[in-house]
């Protein structure tokens, strides 16, 4: 009998040493999903990451930075008004007509500025020219006045260009704009 309860014994270890090895192994399954639901949400992590830097145009954040420095140094315009309106005269049909230009200057060069200053008689002289030139048919018009200011801005840019090496000036502004 002693053998029989030993063999009783032997056959609760087996069967208790096979239900640890299915605990072990449902621990293991459960270990193994638990991987594998990681590892797809670290995948879709990374696919999100991927897909908004190439949405986002790509760029790191220094480069971001950078362009926003660069942005920002752009932005700084410089404007200089003169003080005093251009007016010329037409003769038009019999009648004497005029119009009258208030100016001012888009830069984001201060040389630019300092340079029209320097040389104020000669940029009005040039202006003066470019609005005397015109006909009063022409000025009436919204793409005669467009014509005028290309020309107005090409003339002091031509003579920056001539002074400083660079044209300098952005834009000519007409800041007041009259005719009767």
């Amino acid at each position: 009998m002693a053998k029989a309860d030993k063999n009783k014994g032997k056959g609760k270890d087996k069967e208790k040493g096979k239900d640890e090895l299915e605990v072990d192994e449902d621990k293991k399954g459960g270990s193994t999903k638990l991987i594998i639901i990681a590892a797809a949400a670290l995948l879709c992590i990374g696919l999100g990451a991927i897909g908004m830097y190439f949405m986002m145009g790509g760029e790191s954040a220094d480069e971001q930075v950078a362009e926003g420095e660069d942005a920002q140094k752009q932005v700084q315009a410089i404007y200089y008004q003169l003080p005093k309106p251009f007016i010329v005269s037409f003769k038009a049909k019999g009648k004497q007509h005029y119009m009258q230009i208030k100016v001012a200057f888009m830069t984001r060069d201060q040389v630019a500025i300092d340079t029209i200053l320097k040389h104020l008689p000669v940029v009005k002289n040039s202006l003066n020219q470019v609005f005397g030139s015109k006909e009063l048919a022409v000025l009436q018009t919204y793409e005669g006045l467009q014509q005028l200011n290309k020309e107005a801005t090409e003339a002091v840019q031509a003579f920056l260009e001539k002074e400083t090496g660079s044209p300098g000036l952005e834009r000519l502004l007409f800041v007041d704009f009259v005719m009767q």
